[in-house]
């Protein structure tokens, strides 16, 4: 056990025996300054108000606890401020973490704070019509990190892809590669005026089938005429054009996010979600509980009872499903899947569809709550009393600025930058750190300039130049004899070492790093 577990689990005994006080939540936090030891506890002043006592009275009381309690690496326990007791380890408690670092390698600073809950990060989930762009490389780099951090805060987590391969904007994607792939064998489209004034729809007859299709809303760009092009060896039908479109732009989304090293558990395809039987089971369910009416030909649900602003729509009047039953039924199958927290990355313009989901989950009759109080132990409740949670993270738009201008354009995607030229202009690693390095919910200006420039105003720069010369350090020790190539193995020295001989510095930089499971937890 850590000594600082050890240390808290005093605090909480003391606290129980001194005054019968039950302390939740963390007890001990890393001070502010080094100068006031390694550990502090802030416990005295969120009694004070429940003992009626002074916080600083509190903390002597806790004080003398400590001191007398034989703690293991306590060198000294002081009050300070208003009321917080500070905690001083020993030169020992500190040669015992250089060992500790040592036994755990990459894994030093993992945490149990998780229990084992279950949690599935969905992010990204492009349409496969089109390549990824910079706003799908942001929801990537920020869902992979937050994948990353709670995998090692403790929680079992799975990551998933959702393959919208169905529906409008995949009809959309067939009909634009016909349009190309019959505009470069000569045929002729008729015109005529359709919809809201200026929009112009072209017409065709497609192997004896007559087609028509949004010009202003079509997909362009290169990538259309080269699947066009592809689709010329084959029958050139609706069907053979949008099965060829989604194989080839999900391979190459695939391909993408693979360099980008974003790795999924799973890519969930809305088609064999459909094929399961699993939508029309959710709408089945609202139907039977008496959560649906007709209007106009299409079926509502009650979602204004059950915390949206008004009902919604399910099914249309031709008897197409509404995107939002679907989605709904794709998060009922991810809580049986077992998962007890659902967090998802989406894009600003989907804001107003979390309270679509959030409703409609709740009117399957789960129990959702907010992720922290779904505790661990919680699982193997029935599943009306179940707490699960369902938790969206918006990430906001991000722009590329480059000599102090937006790069607006790809020739490639005709209406945006891809993440393929992203990362060949300013590599993987400067990409994914200018991507996470903001909150998710402010906008992103993503400066080219500074990506690439090799001084230290470039955060990613700065960073590897810390670790290269981290790394340098025992390089330099075999060559001047200091370090024993037998005491290396993969990358880290494992030799013996003189605990007391540690100095300030070698100090200050373990307490740094003695932070980093607290900081993954608070992350998490």
């Amino acid at each position: 056990m850590r000594t600082e577990d050890v240390w808290s689990g005093a605090i909480r005994a003391a606290a129980k025996k001194l005054w019968g006080a039950e302390l939740e939540g963390d007890v001990l936090e890393p001070p502010s300054d080094p100068k006031f030891g390694d550990a502090t506890c802030s416990a005295p002043m969120k009694l004070a108000k429940a003992l009626k006592k002074p916080p600083r009275a509190i903390a002597e009381e806790l004080a003398k606890a400590l001191r007398e309690g034989g703690l293991p690496h306590l060198e000294k326990v002081d009050i300070a401020g208003a009321g917080y007791v500070n905690l001083t380890a020993s030169s020992a408690f500190h040669a015992e973490e250089i060992v500790r670092i040592l036994a755990e390698g990459a894994d030093y600073g993992r945490s149990s704070y998780g229990g084992g809950r279950k949690v599935l990060v969905e992010h990204c989930s492009a349409n496969p019509t089109g390549p990824l762009h910079i706003a799908h490389g942001r929801q990537a780099a920020v869902g992979d990190s937050l994948a990353s951090i709670l995998d090692f805060a403790g929680f079992q987590v799975a990551r998933e892809f959702y393959v919208n391969d169905t529906g409008n904007q995949v009809e959309m994607l067939g009909k634009s590669i016909l349009w190309r792939l019959h505009e470069k064998r000569g045929v002729a489209f008729s015109k005529e005026a359709r919809g809201p004034e200026g929009k112009t729809w072209l017409l065709a007859d497609v192997e004896g089938a007559r087609f028509e299709i949004d010009e202003e809303n079509a997909y362009k760009g290169d990538y259309i005429r080269e699947l066009a092009a592809e689709l010329e060896k084959g029958p050139a039908t609706l069907a053979a054009a949008k099965r060829l479109g989604l194989e080839r732009l999900l391979a190459e989304q695939k391909k993408d996010l693979e360099e980008f090293r974003v790795r999924y558990d799973r890519w969930q395809s809305e088609a064999e979600l459909h094929a399961s039987g699993k939508v029309d089971e959710t709408l089945n369910q609202f139907t039977g509980q008496g959560l649906t009416y007709e209007k106009d030909g299409a079926v509502f649900a009650k979602f204004k009872d059950y915390g949206d602003t008004d009902d919604r729509p399910l099914v249309k009047s031709d008897g197409q499903p509404v995107y939002r039953l679907p989605d709904i039924a794709y998060h009922k199958d991810k809580f049986e899947r077992g998962f007890q927290i659902l967090i998802d990355l989406w894009g600003p313009d989907h804001h107003a569809h979390i309270a679509n989901v959030a409703a409609g989950l709740r009117m399957l009759n789960l129990n959702l709550v907010k992720p922290e109080a779904v505790k661990p132990g919680t699982a193997a409740l029935p599943p009306d009393q179940r707490p699960v949670a369902f938790e969206v993270l918006i990430i906001q738009y991000c722009k590329l600025l480059k000599n102090g201008q937006e790069v607006k354009m790809s020739k490639r995607a005709a209406s945006y930058v891809t993440l393929r030229e992203l990362m060949d202009e300013v590599g993987v690693d400067a990409t994914r750190f200018f991507f996470a390095m903001r909150k998710p919910s402010s906008h992103l200006d993503f400066d080219m300039d500074l990506a690439v420039k090799r001084e230290k105003d470039n955060p990613v720069y700065y960073a590897q130049y810390a670790h290269a010369r981290i790394a340098s350090i025992w390089r330099k020790g075999l060559e001047e004899s200091r370090v024993d190539p037998a005491d290396l193995k993969d990358g880290m020295w494992r030799g013996r070492f003189d605990g007391a001989k540690l100095g300030a510095d070698e100090l200050e930089i373990l307490k740094a790093a003695r932070q980093i499971r607290r900081r993954i937890e608070v992350a998490a």
